[in-house]
């Protein structure tokens, strides 16, 4: 398993990897291919509602970000080889999982900072839509809702955003490696805990969560759906990181 901190990731993973799969930093070139497995994976919800263009402008920005980081699951395909440590013009992503150090920083940096890139696309989507702009309200409010759940608020802990395998790919382990990749990184930086949320309804996430060693911690409504808000201590990582395949 690769161990950096993700201020000194290196561009690919050379030694990452599930059968043909590297593991590589998820990078601005990942972001239209990361928002399709997005839709793929998650139709009808919320973020998905907003179209490709401003997902796709969310995962460019996002590894940008001081508190953004994240990885992708890629077949490289002919133009990549063992000489080759950069990314290839011919990869392919079979899935990614992106995560932040702080929901209420990164809010703050795409609602101010970036918001002259996110408003005409946002704008055009409510046009269609006026009731995105009522959930969008409750987005602002997301980052108080999972505030310190389930442990000490001086308690270092990274929130995993979103994990998407290809729908024909799953089965293989993708998810388990991308998951072990950023629990590695989260390690090295010092980040004891990773949290996620996960719609209540959805029980197949909440399997795979549980799986890999997550607990339910948190229960709210949002978006006038319940969430459940699961946390992994992980220091556990290896009672789970041999076997399983997600």
């Amino acid at each position: 398993m690769c161990r950096a901190a993700f201020g000194r990731m290196p561009a690919l993973f050379g030694l990452c990897y599930t059968r043909i799969m590297l593991i590589t930093r998820l990078l601005p070139h990942h972001a239209a291919a990361a928002a399709h497995l997005h839709i793929a994976g998650q139709p009808g919800t919320f973020l998905t509602s907003l179209g490709p263009e401003v997902l796709t402008l969310f995962y460019e920005l996002l590894p940008a970000s001081p508190t953004g980081f994240g990885f992708a699951a890629v077949d490289p395909g002919v133009g990549w080889s063992d000489h080759m440590l950069h990314q290839s013009q011919t990869e392919s992503m079979c899935g990614f999982v992106s995560a932040t150090t702080s929901t209420g920083r990164l809010f703050i940096e795409l609602g101010t900072k970036r918001l002259g890139r996110f408003l005409p696309l946002l704008i055009r989507r409510f046009i269609k839509q006026p009731r995105l702009l009522w959930l969008s309200t409750q987005t602002v409010l997301y980052p108080l809702l999972v505030r310190g759940q389930g442990a000490s608020a001086h308690t270092p802990a990274a929130e995993l955003l979103s994990i998407m395998v290809d729908p024909g790919l799953r089965g293989r382990g993708i998810g388990a490696a991308l998951l072990r990749t950023l629990c590695s990184t989260c390690t090295t930086a010092g980040i004891p805990w990773l949290d996620v949320t996960v719609a209540a309804d959805n029980s197949g996430a909440r399997r795979f969560y549980e799986r890999h060693g997550f607990r339910p911690v948190h229960d709210f409504v949002l978006y006038r759906r319940r969430m459940c808000g699961y946390r992994l201590e992980i220091k556990g990582l290896r009672d789970w990181e041999t076997g399983e395949q997600g």
